[in-house]
């Protein structure tokens, strides 16, 4: 299990309100649920938003690895960190590192809007103002995401993320990936 908090392994169970959302999403799925009848096939708003291409649950914030094209890439400029996936469908995540203020409260993003500061030697990256269409793991548009990114040697970043949804989990959890070192490029996912 990737999930280090709560100590059980376990995504927190969904609250009420949560379990209501999902069960209206699977609705409006393309793909088949138990007790739901199919929908239609003949447009785009029955489709998926990763079949769409518009967003892969994987991208995040925050950022899972996929089954296959799982490489990034992480630059460091002055004042700023981006970040490229190989397997995505977004462009390349710019996060500043300059202080400024989170994006007012009405202008949600897929990705969410991240800002990100320095504590130590660990870069901390916290998210907001997602869109309710990203639903990350069932996910609100309160989804509020903090990543840690530590250099822990020369060939490994421990990522930890913590989600809190009070929209959608009972609790905040979190989670952590070892990120290994790897040379070669990066192919386009198209």
């Amino acid at each position: 299990s990737l999930i280090v908090d709560p100590p059980d392994g376990r995504i927190p169970p969904l609250t009420p309100e949560a379990r209501k959302r999902e069960a209206d999403r699977a609705k409006t799925s393309s793909f088949l649920v138990e007790n739901v009848s199919p929908q239609s096939y003949d447009r785009h708003e029955t489709r998926t938003v990763q079949e769409r291409c518009l967003v892969w649950r994987h991208e995040g914030p925050p950022m899972l690895p996929p089954s296959y094209n799982d490489r990034l890439q992480i630059f460091q400029a002055p004042g700023y960190v981006a970040i490229l996936q190989e397997m995505s469908n977004n462009s390349v995540r710019i996060i500043s590192l300059d202080g400024r203020p989170q994006l007012p409260q009405h202008i949600r993003q897929w990705p969410g809007d991240s800002r990100g500061r320095w504590e130590g030697n660990t870069l901390v990256v916290d998210t907001t103002n997602f869109t309710h269409k990203t639903h990350f793991e069932g996910s609100s548009e309160a989804l509020h995401v903090v990543e840690r990114f530590t250099r822990v040697d020369a060939d490994t970043i421990r990522y930890q993320f913590t989600v809190d949804d009070p929209k959608t989990w009972t609790r905040p959890w979190s989670a952590e990936i070892p990120m290994v070192k790897s040379d070669g490029p990066l192919y386009e996912y198209a």
